[in-house]
């Protein structure tokens, strides 16, 4: 290699290291929620205005927490496929598997939970939490009243696993 080529190669690999770590160092944070479940509230951590996403980022894998009847576990998003901008998933909690289908519009968020694939079992309803930039869903899991079943309600909250990120 010349010495007019080498100098044209240091140069160019000198610019490309440099514009690589002003993208970083500019770069907006997308914070991970604390692993104690306690929401980011740092004033220098930017988040997504929560009432501006859309169902395309919450699909992938949340865990599931109803504080009222003590049942943990898992819900699966997905696009719709039927509506393209509609939520279909599954739930598996308190030893049960369900069918999710629901949307998110202006930061509330609203599931219909069927058991069987045909009649509706339960209601989720709730709010993005702002401060935890997308990876939070609070809000009120109710059951619809069965013949000899007391209808059922209980506070919920969906949290993001850490590794999986965000779709933003």
């Amino acid at each position: 290699m010349t010495t007019k080529s080498t100098f044209i190669c240091r140069t160019l690999l000198t610019i490309s290291t440099s514009i690589a770590l002003l993208a970083c160092s500019t770069a907006p944070l997308r914070p991970s929620p604390p692993s104690d479940g306690a929401s980011p509230t740092s004033p220098d951590i930017e988040c997504p205005d929560v009432t501006r996403l859309h169902a395309a980022q919450l699909y992938g894998s949340w865990t599931v927490a109803l504080s009222q009847t003590g049942q943990h576990g898992t819900l699966t998003l997905r696009q719709h496929p039927e509506y393209s901008a509609s939520l279909r998933g599954e739930f598996s909690y308190g030893g049960h598997t369900s069918i999710a289908s629901g949307d998110v519009e202006g930061g509330s968020f609203n599931l219909d939970e069927s058991r069987d694939g045909k009649s509706l079992f339960a209601f989720w309803s709730g709010q993005l939490t702002p401060s935890a930039c997308g990876t939070e869903i609070r809000g009120v899991w109710q059951t619809l009243p069965k013949p000899g079943q007391p209808e059922q309600e209980s506070p919920f909250v969906l949290r993001r696993p850490a590794a999986q990120g965000t779709g933003w």
